[in-house]
């Protein structure tokens, strides 16, 4: 048997939050990959492409960002 612990009205209102904000995220995200796949299903790009367009931005970023001093050297593993 499963004993269900009393629950007070704050720890009810919280929780009610914690999952309304749960499925609007959960929501958002099924919205955004509509939209991307309604906005790239004309795409010829291939998706090994994309994964190496996203290296190479990433690899650019970390650049710019060691040019602006903003990155210590020391703590990158």
């Amino acid at each position: 048997m499963v004993k269900i612990p009393d629950v007070d009205e704050e720890s009810v209102k919280r929780f009610s939050i914690i999952a309304e904000r749960a499925v609007l995220q959960e929501w958002r995200r099924e919205e955004l990959l509509k939209l991307s796949n309604e906005l790239l299903k004309e795409s010829k790009l291939t998706e090994e492409e994309a994964l190496e367009l996203g290296r190479k931005m990433k690899e650019g970023r970390f650049e710019k960002l060691k040019e602006l001093r903003l990155i210590n050297l020391n703590l990158v593993i």
